[in-house]
């Protein structure tokens, strides 16, 4: 059955072969009618030999159960590692093997690609403890402003996570940053350019090299401007962690006196013990003395 299916589609190829031969020799070389957007002299050429007509399906599979089977096993593999696999168009596939109507109305919409933003939602954004992402062509200098001067702010700095998003989001721009300053002194050095095109994998090395130089100025120079900025200032998060530090101490010196009473507590409790039974003993070495003395007299009168 697998090879008359095959032949089944090599003849209805050469059929529609035939087909578009008889259409392009035999129709007129324009539209009967207005075409929008395009010339009208397009007739026969649409079935010239520039376009290869053949059967819009895959002649290994024959009835709908393989085409199902084979998506859903395309569908396992893709759930046994979701990272390198797109779950949604798995799915899609499996819909599809089924004969299903409307799959967009039965599956969700897939994740949209993050787009650009302003700096201003961005921020808000970081709030939200969302992912933000940085783009080559946006103005970074303006993005990196306006993301300092947010971290500035108290609601950014008593929110250890917020800062550490919005860090990492800012070391984003920079990156673009600095490609983009290095792009530019390649421009206008021709030897750089001379190089790329001799050795590209040189290139690559210094392109790297000359980014990483430029990446780590920028970054000395953020980091120097927050510290300028906050001198002076007494830092709410250095604040907050030196209070942290001191109850701290001060439950540790709570535990340490707890434990030093209930300590003390405990050793006076043995000490009366100790007490009480020697006392205890004492009395019964008396009173054994007496009974051995009321035995010697009795001894005595007999």
């Amino acid at each position: 059955m697998s090879g008359v299916h095959k032949r089944c589609y090599y003849a209805m190829r050469l059929e529609f072969k035939i087909l578009a031969r008889i259409c392009g020799e035999s129709l007129p070389p324009e539209y009967p009618y207005d075409v929008y957007g395009g010339p009208r002299q397009i007739k026969s050429a649409d079935f010239d030999n520039r376009v290869d007509i053949l059967p819009v399906a895959d002649p290994n599979i024959m009835s709908m159960a393989q085409r199902v089977t084979l998506a859903q096993t395309q569908l396992q593999i893709a759930s046994s590692n979701p990272q390198m696999h797109n779950l949604h168009e798995a799915y899609r596939r499996v819909y599809e093997a089924l004969g299903t109507k409307q799959i967009d109305a039965l599956l969700k919409p897939p994740p949209k690609q993050p787009e650009p933003l302003d700096p201003a939602k961005e921020n808000a954004r970081s709030l939200q403890m969302r992912l933000l992402t940085a783009f080559e062509f946006q103005d970074h200098d303006a993005h990196l402003a306006a993301h300092m001067a947010f971290m500035q702010s108290r609601m950014v700095q008593i929110n250890p996570q917020v800062y550490a998003l919005l860090q990492s989001h800012i070391s984003d721009h920079v990156s673009f940053k600095a490609k983009n300053e290095v792009k530019q002194m390649i421009m206008q050095n021709p030897e750089m350019a001379q190089i790329a095109q001799q050795d590209p994998q040189q290139f690559e090395i210094m392109f790297e090299a000359e980014v990483a130089k430029v990446a780590a100025r920028i970054t000395t120079e953020l980091v120097q401007g927050e510290m300028q900025q906050s001198a002076g200032k007494e830092d709410p998060l250095v604040k907050i962690k030196q209070q942290e530090v001191d109850l701290r101490a001060m439950d540790l010196q709570r535990k340490a006196e707890e434990t030093k009473f209930k300590q003390e507590q405990e050793n006076l409790r043995n000490a009366q013990r100790l007490e009480y039974e020697y006392d205890r003993l004492a009395q019964q070495d008396e009173q054994s003395d007496e009974r051995l003395e009321v035995a010697r007299e009795k001894m005595r009168q007999k």
